[in-house]
C-alpha cells in the first residue's frame, strides 16, 4: 500500500525592520509549503528579502495588538499545519522532520521547544516551551496585545488533551543584549503591556510579563512588587506560575532578601520539587548564609531532578541547572571545606556535561594547583578536557591559566595549537611580558598595530589597542628604556599624553608634588599601569612608579595585597597608616590583616573607619561583625577560665558555643580577600 501522503506545512512570521536578521530565519524553512509574512511598516529591505526566499508577502496597519497581526496572516494560509516563528528565530528542526510528525497525528496543536541566547557563551541559555505548531482550518485565533497565544483558543474547544509535546527546537536570538538595545524591546514592551493592563487590569499575565520587563530595565524594587501581586492573584494551575516564583526567588537573592527567599522556596518547593532552578537558587541563598551543608544539599537535589523516573514538567529554565551549574557549586564548596580531590572530581563532572563551562575549568585547575599540580600538567588535563580545535575551547583554557598567574605555561604554549586570537592575543602578549619575553611581544605588537585584520577572527576593538599600547609602555619601563616619541605618535592621544607623562618623571629625578599630578588629569592613568605591572609581577616597577609619584602609594599597597605580597603591601600600609594617608580599600585591607593575626581590636577599630567612608560595604560589616564575635568569645573565655571547677555544661558553655557556630558561619560568607594557591604562597611566611 501506498503510504499516505505527508500533510503540508507553513509557516508565518510577522515583522517589521527585520532586513539584518530576516535572512538566517528564512534560510532555516527549506522545504515549507508556504512562507507568509505579515510586514506590519518596515522601511528597510525586509519585504525584498521576504520575496527572494519565496514568501507571499501581505503589508498590513500596525495597531499596537501582535495578535492582530498574527490572525491577519492566518486568514491567508492555506497549509493543513501552521508553524509560527518571528524574525529573530532560527527552525532547528528540517520542516521535512516536523511533517513525520504529523503524518498521522490525532493532536491539534504542539508545544516546540525555544533555546533563547542571552549571552556570548554556551551557557547563557534559557528554555521554555511554547504552542508553536497547530491545524489550520480550525478557527483558532491568536490572543493578547502583546506575547501573545494560539492557546487558549484551542483549549476553549478540546482541551488540553489535544496540544501534545514535540521534539521542535528553535533558537530565539532576540534576548541577546544587542538586539535588545537597537530593536528597544523594552520600551516598546513596556507601552504594550500597560496599554493591555489599562484594558484588563486584573490579567495576571499581563502583570507578570510587566514585572520581566521592569527586571530586564534593572527597576527590580518595582518588578517585586509586580511579582508579589500577581502571585497573590495568579490561579496556581496556570503554566507560568512556577516562571513567577523563579522570578521573584531571583529578585530576593539580587536584594539580599533571603529570609523572604527561603520562606517562598519552603512553600513551593513542595509543588515543583522537580523545577531544578529553584533548587538552585536555594543553594546560592545558602551559600550566601555561610550554610555550605545545607547549599550542597540544595545543589545535589538539583542535579538529581535530571535523573528522577517520573517526567519533568515543562519549566522555563537556564541550561545547565540539573547538571554543570549545581555541580560546578558543589566543588567550590568542597574546595572550600579542603576537599581539593572531592572538589577536583565534581569540577569534572560538571565539564563532562559542558566541557568548556570556564567556572569549572577554573575550578578544576585551582583544585590540582591546591593539590600542588605542576602548571605544566593542570594545562595538559585542561587540554585534554575541552580539546584545542574550537576557539571557545582555546580561550577558555587560556582564561584558566591566566587566572592561576601561570604566565610561564600560556608562553610557552605551542602557536600552532594556541594561534593568536582576538579573545586571547592580551593574556598571550601579557604573559609574554611577564616572562620576559620582551623581543617577541614588540615584534608582535608591532604587527597587531599594523594590520590588525590578521587575528580570527577578525580586527581589534578600540580597547584591546588602547591595552596593547599599556602593555609596550610596560615593558619599556621594565626594561630601563623611555618611550620614543615617533612610535608613540601612532598610539591614542588620550593614552599617548599621559604615557609620556609618566614617562618624563620616570628619567627625572625630581619628584612632582601631588598637586600637580592632580592637575595633569593623568593619575587615574598612572593608577592603571601600577595595577597593570604588579598583576604581571613586575613589583618592582610598580615601586618605581611609586617613587616618582608618592600620591598612589595606597594603588601599589592594595594590588600588592590582591595579588598576594602581603608583606610587601603591609609595610606600605604602615606608611599610610604613619602618614594619615590611610584611605579607601586600604582599611578594610588593613582590618583583614589584623584579623588574620587575631588583633581583633585593632582590626575593628579599621573597619569601622571602612564602613564610615563605605557605609554599604558588606565585606567590612562582615568582618566588624567577625571581630566583635571574636572578642566576645575570648571574654567569655577568659570568665569561664576564672570559674574553675565549675560545671562544665552551663548557660555560659551554651553562650560559648553559639558565639563559636556565628564565628563558624560567618567565615564562609565572602567577607575576606580571595588569593589563589600562588598567591596564597607569596604570603605564607607574612609576619607583622
Amino acid at each position: 500500500m501506498n503510504k499516505p501522503a505527508k500533510p503540508t506545512l507553513g509557516v508565518q512570521l510577522i515583522v517589521k525592520n527585520e532586513a539584518e536578521l530576516l535572512p538566517r530565519c528564512l534560510a532555516s524553512l527549506s522545504g515549507a509549503d508556504e512562507i507568509i509574512v505579515t510586514d506590519t511598516g518596515s522601511s528597510d529591505q525586509t519585504m525584498d528579502i521576504a520575496r527572494a526566499y519565496g514568501a507571499d508577502v501581505y503589508a498590513v496597519g500596525w495597531s499596537n495588538d501582535f495578535s492582530a497581526a498574527r490572525n491577519s496572516g492566518l486568514s491567508c494560509a492555506n497549509t493543513d499545519w501552521i508553524l509560527v516563528l518571528d524574525a529573530d528565530e532560527i527552525l532547528q528542526t528540517s520542516i521535512e522532520s516536523i511533517k513525520d510528525i504529523l503524518q498521522g497525528s490525532t493532536a491539534e496543536a504542539y508545544t516546540v521547544r525555544i533555546e533563547n541566547w542571552l549571552g556570548s557563551n554556551p551557557e547563557d541559555r534559557l528554555y521554555h516551551s511554547n504552542v508553536r505548531l497547530f491545524r489550520n482550518g480550525q478557527g483558532y485565533l491568536f490572543s493578547g496585545r502583546i506575547h501573545e497565544s494560539v492557546d487558549p483558543s484551542i483549549l476553549k474547544i478540546h482541551g488540553a488533551a489535544a496540544i501534545g509535546t514535540s521534539s521542535i527546537e528553535i533558537i530565539h536570538l532576540g534576548y541577546l543584549p544587542s538586539i535588545m538595545s537597537a530593536k528597544n524591546k523594552i520600551s516598546r514592551n513596556e507601552q504594550l503591556l500597560r496599554l493591555a493592563l489599562e484594558e484588563e487590569p486584573d490579567d495576571a499575565f499581563y502583570s507578570y510579563n510587566l514585572a520581566v520587563t521592569c527586571c530586564q530595565d534593572g527597576r527590580l524594587k518595582e518588578a517585586e512588587e509586580l511579582l508579589r501581586h500577581t502571585l497573590g492573584h495568579a490561579p496556581l494551575q496556570v503554566s507560568y506560575r512556577p516562571s513567577m516564583i523563579r522570578d521573584l526567588c531571583k529578585i530576593y537573592l539580587a536584594t539580599g532578601k533571603v529570609k523572604a527567599l527561603d520562606s517562598l522556596l519552603t512553600r513551593e518547593l513542595t509543588r515543583y520539587g522537580d523545577y531544578p532552578d529553584l533548587h538552585y537558587i536555594q543553594g546560592q541563598s545558602w551559600e550566601s548564609q555561610g550554610l555550605p551543608d545545607r547549599a550542597y544539599q540544595s545543589y545535589q537535589h538539583a542535579v538529581d531532578t535530571s535523573s528522577a523516573t517520573a517526567p519533568r514538567r515543562a519549566y522555563v529554565s537556564e541550561q545547565g541547572m540539573d547538571s554543570f551549574r549545581p555541580l560546578q557549586r558543589m566543588g567550590v564548596i568542597s574546595q572550600q571545606l579542603g576537599k581539593q580531590e572531592e572538589a577536583a572530581r565534581l569540577f569534572h563532572r560538571s565539564l563532562q556535561h559542558h566541557s568548556l563551562y570556564l567556572p569549572a575549568m577554573q575550578g578544576i585547575a585551582s583544585a590540582f594547583q591546591q593539590l600542588e599540580v605542576p602548571d605544566e600538567d593542570i594545562a595538559g588535563l585542561l587540554i585534554q578536557l575541552s580539546g584545542t580545535g574550537q576557539s571557545a575551547a582555546r580561550g577558555a583554557i587560556i582564561r584558566t591559566l591566566y587566572e592561576l598567574g601561570a604566565y610561564k605555561v600560556i608562553a610557552e604554549l605551542p602557536p600552532e595549537l594556541f594561534p593568536l586570537e582576538t579573545d586571547t592575543v592580551l593574556l598571550i602578549l601579557s604573559s609574554w611580558v611577564s616572562t620576559g619575553k620582551y623581543h617577541a611581544f614588540r615584534k608582535t605588537a608591532a604587527k597587531l598595530r599594523a594590520q590588525p585584520l590578521q587575528l580570527s577572527p577578525g580586527e581589534l576593538d578600540t580597547e584591546t589597542m588602547r591595552q596593547l599600547w599599556l602593555l609596550e609602555a610596560v615593558c619599556t619601563w621594565e626594561l630601563g628604556e623611555k618611550l620614543q616619541q615617533e612610535k608613540w605618535l601612532q598610539s591614542p592621544a588620550e593614552l599617548r599624553s599621559g604615557l609620556l607623562f609618566i614617562d618624563t618623571q620616570l628619567s627625572s629625578e625630581a619628584v612632582l608634588p601631588q598637586a600637580a599630578v592632580a592637575d595633569s588629569g593623568h593619575s587615574p592613568l598612572i593608577t592603571e599601569v601600577i595595577r597593570l605591572a604588579v598583576k604581571l609581577e613586575l613589583v618592582t616597577l610598580g615601586k618605581l612608579l611609586v617613587d616618582r609619584f608618592p600620591a598612589h602609594t595606597g594603588d601599589l599597597a592594595e594590588v600588592l595585597y590582591e595579588e598576594g605580597w602581603r608583606a610587601e603591601a603591609g609595610e606600605l600600609f604602615i606608611r599610610l597608616v604613619s602618614s594619615k594617608e590611610a584611605r579607601g580599600s586600604t582599611l578594610r585591607y588593613l582590618g583583614e590583616m589584623l584579623a588574620d593575626k587575631r588583633h581583633y581590636a585593632e582590626a575593628a577599630d579599621w573597619y569601622r573607619l571602612s564602613l564610615e567612608e563605605s557605609p554599604g560595604d558588606e565585606a567590612a560589616s562582615a568582618g566588624l561583625a567577625l571581630c566583635y564575635l571574636h572578642l566576645a568569645e575570648l571574654g567569655l573565655g577568659e570568665v569561664a577560665n576564672s570559674f574553675k571547677g565549675e560545671k562544665a555544661h552551663g548557660p555560659l558553655q551554651e553562650d560559648q558555643a553559639a558565639i563559636a557556630h556565628s564565628i563558624e558561619v560567618l567565615n564562609r560568607t565572602p567577607w575576606h580577600t580571595a588569593w589563589n594557591y600562588r598567591q596564597r604562597q607569596r604570603g605564607a611566611d607574612l609576619s607583622l
